[in-house]
């Protein structure tokens, strides 16, 4: 089995902070995006690649746990066999002390989607919020009181779930191998870090139950932002709408696309409000708006005719522009060089 490098897969380095890890995903994950390469399985792969990268750097205890092994895991992995060797039988999600291992199964889903690695590493994650093996804590008094205990449980979930809401059905596995089907409300709006509580559906004896209580992450999206109650997206503009106003599609995240009005002499990178759009209360007080930044696309294959009106507009406005077809190859050559340059530089 091959050691993947989670840092290279992101295009960052072991320094790399949290928001330049989470910068990392998004622009890959809406570059490979299923949505945006529809029958493409190789950039369908890809999308997996990084998704599996990004649930392993964006969480600090697995990032922890993945540096301080790193290339040498095989060598762990098979020291594993014997004791105390210092690798966890059946991946880095051995239970720890005051943790009791439980299974979740969300719906028909599974963790096939991750690699052979990943699960060696950490045991199983299913990539819409299903978890295989992961832990659940246990309060101490609870512990000491095994008849009724609360236990927590961290539950993933995309964005447009926490738009929409719904319901959830997984298995749990109690402690002692004995299996239970829960029903979860996933309520519309609700909040990254938000509990849900399940009454009744900790452990303990059959009609004495603890609560079973779920903290909500939710996963960042290739398109849309979350911002307070706003949604936050970009919007390609053609220069010609920017400059005369008209109209385009904006997606939006409960899936139809609507007409985002452009205002004539709209400038690169300005934000156009689209209200009641945005993230709903999870108390029904309404919704957030969904804020569109303007990103203006230059036209590309321009015919005789149509070089021959910028140059009449560029010499109306008083600019300096080429005059042929080559001095726009030219200058379409300069720029691309200069955006190399720069994308060194950042590096």
């Amino acid at each position: 089995m091959e050691f993947r490098d989670y840092y290279k897969t992101l295009g960052v380095s072991k320094t790399a902070s949290d928001k330049e890890i989470k910068s990392a995903y998004r622009k890959l994950a809406r570059k490979y995006h299923p949505d945006v390469n529809p029958g493409d399985k190789s950039a369908e792969s890809r999308f997996k690649e990084v998704a599996e990268a990004y649930e392993v750097l964006s969480d600090p205890d697995k990032r922890r746990r993945y540096d301080e092994v790193g290339a040498d895991w095989e060598h762990y992995s098979k020291a594993g066999a014997g004791a105390g060797a210092g690798w966890p039988p059946g991946g880095f999600g051995r239970t720890q002390p005051g943790y009791k291992r439980t299974t979740f199964t969300f719906g028909n889903l599974s963790d096939a989607d991750f690699s052979d690695f990943f699960k060696q590493f950490f045991g199983g994650f299913d990539i819409d919020g299903g978890v295989f093996g992961q832990r659940v804590r246990e309060p101490e008094a609870a512990q000491r009181h095994p008849a009724r205990r609360d236990i927590e449980h961290e539950i993933e979930i995309g964005l447009e779930e926490a738009y929409r809401g719904g319901e959830r059905s997984f298995e749990l596995v109690d402690p002692d191998g004995s299996r239970r089907r829960i029903a979860v409300t996933i309520p519309a709006g609700v909040r990254n870090g938000s509990k849900l509580r399940v009454a009744g559906e900790g452990t303990g004896r059959a009609g004495a139950r603890g609560d079973l209580y779920l903290k909500v992450i939710i996963r960042p999206h290739p398109r849309f932002e979350l911002r307070g109650n706003d949604l936050h997206t970009v919007v390609d503009v053609p220069v010609t709408v920017a400059a005369l106003g008209g109209e385009v599609a904006s997606p939006t995240l409960g899936g139809a696309n609507v007409s985002l009005t452009i205002p004539a002499e709209t400038q690169n990178g300005r934000v156009l409000r689209l209200r009641g759009l945005g993230m709903p209360s999870v108390r029904g007080e309404g919704r957030g708006d969904l804020l569109v930044q303007v990103s203006l696309t230059m036209p590309r294959g321009l015919t005789d005719r149509e070089r021959e009106l910028f140059r009449e507009l560029a010499s109306l406005r008083g600019d300096k522009v080429g005059t042929g077809p080559s001095a726009a190859s030219a200058a379409a050559t300069g720029a691309a060089s200069g955006a190399g340059e720069n994308a060194t530089r950042s590096r």
